[in-house]
């Protein structure tokens, strides 16, 4: 679709027509690119680009008329504890809403348990670290839950960062010179891309979960540049695809290359393994991958992360990583709940459990009523669409319905790719579970979403 800013988009009120619906879920798309909004919206708005700020006034109107038509719903707050169901406040009314888009599998952020060792915790040792991990904000309670990770995830030492997100990018930025190259798998998220492209070395995209085509990738790399160091950065579980990497025959391919290769469980910690501790333990392989990367923010309840591999890489990473160098240390608080998270995730498998059962229960009744399901091997349940046009709208009916999710659309996604991830928690209830399937059957046949193969 052309589209014209200054023409297409209507004021405040709320679009009537499927045409009016259809162009603002439209532009809610193209402006989420950048080189869109850049390039061509602020051009046709005539923006003064040497305002520096200019383009964000631009862009900060659209948001503020797609928020007003109810066309784009992302960070609305929520007014109770997270969980299975939430209190959010949409159109003028608060609502309960059967919540699809947290990560928190286990419900382990509102367990008993991780709250008493916080508030154990926040008496003896505050709130707040007061340093970096190598100023003074480095305690008992962090070397215990590095100790922790280290054993739980087979290697010989772990170190804890402020987020997830820095925990995956900082392995790249820290050990990559630039005549090195790192391999990604095109369904990355966004910190291994920003790790990769951030350590100044030239990166290639090898397609998702394809060891084939990282077979080619690396033989040419090794071909042309046989002295480089070449670290391959791929997810044990793509939520957004439903699927678990390919890590025996991937393994297999970066040893033949002397390739190091580095497994972010993010999305599989908690829901993976015998114990929980991800699709490299599910394989039985953390000896044969160099570095595992975790966050503390989706199965583990809090925030944060760890990076766990061999002695001397931890020690480099500590002085030499700038997330750890220029950041304050993960608060006391936060490393107390996750200690405590971990311990109930590895002794208690009935959360796991729970988890599959409603995962299995949820993708069968999608794929009964005819909806493509990508995949059915992590703990959300990703729905295609392949329509941009309807995604918005499709989100305000399922809000309608008491049901709140994202639309992942470009450039989360591929063009015409479009998904809805719906993110499976232990704690949902059978009859959420149905009704959710009861309004998917309804909406796909309104908006005329045919059933077709999801190979890709």
């Amino acid at each position: 679709m052309d589209l014209q800013p200054t023409e297409t988009l209507p004021g405040s009120t709320v679009p009537k027509t499927h045409e009016e619906v259809e162009q603002l879920s439209a532009y809610a798309v193209a402006i989420s690119n950048r080189d869109y909004l850049l390039n061509q919206h602020c051009a046709s708005t005539q923006v003064d680009h040497s305002d520096l700020f200019g383009k964000a006034r631009a862009y900060s109107n659209v948001i503020h008329t797609l928020r007003k038509t109810g066309v784009m719903q992302y960070g609305v707050p929520i007014e109770s504890k997270p969980g299975p169901t939430v209190t959010m406040e949409f159109f003028g009314e608060k609502r309960t809403m059967i919540m699809f888009a947290s990560n928190d599998y286990l419900n382990l952020s509102t367990d008993p348990r991780v709250h008493a060792a916080i508030d154990k915790t926040v008496r003896e040792y505050g709130v707040g670290a007061g340093s970096s991990r190598v100023g003074t904000g480095f305690s008992y309670l962090h070397k215990e839950l590095e100790e922790k990770l280290a054993a739980s995830f087979g290697k010989e030492a772990a170190i804890l960062f402020p987020t997830g997100f820095d925990a995956v990018a900082a392995p790249a930025m820290t050990l990559i010179r630039p005549e090195d190259r790192a391999v990604i798998d095109g369904s990355s998220h966004a910190c291994i891309l920003e790790g990769a492209h951030l350590s100044g070395a030239t990166v290639r995209v090898f397609a998702h979960n394809n060891p084939e085509r990282l077979e080619d990738t690396l033989r040419r790399s090794r071909e042309k540049f046989p002295q480089s160091g070449i670290l391959v950065m791929i997810e044990g579980a793509y939520s957004m695809d439903g699927d678990v990497a390919k890590l025996p025959e991937i393994v297999a391919i970066c040893k033949k290359y002397n390739a190091r290769l580095l497994v972010d469980e993010a999305h599989s910690i908690g829901v993976h393994g015998k114990q929980g501790h991800g699709v490299v333990e599910h394989f039985g392989l953390a000896s044969e991958v160099d570095l595992i990367a975790g966050t503390f923010s989706k199965s583990l309840g809090a925030t944060g992360g760890f990076v766990a591999a061999d002695r001397d890489i931890i020690t480099y990473l500590n002085f030499m990583s700038r997330k750890i160098m220029f950041s304050a240390a993960l608060p006391p608080i936060l490393v107390a709940g996750v200690s405590a998270a971990l311990e109930i995730m590895e002794s208690d498998s009935s959360l796991r459990e729970r988890l599959w059962e409603n995962v299995n229960y949820l993708a069968r009744g999608m794929k009964q009523i005819g909806a493509n399901v990508l995949g059915t091997d992590t703990a959300s349940v990703p729905v295609l669409i392949a329509n941009d046009g309807v995604m918005f709208k499709f989100t305000q009916d399922l809000i309608q319905e008491g049901i709140f999710t994202f639309p992942a659309v470009y450039p989360t996604v591929p063009k015409d790719r479009s998904t809805f991830r719906l993110a499976v928690q232990s704690q949902h209830k059978r009859e959420d579970l149905d009704h959710t399937i009861e309004v998917f059957s309804r909406l796909l046949k309104k908006y005329r979403i045919a059933s077709i193969p999801t190979n890709h």
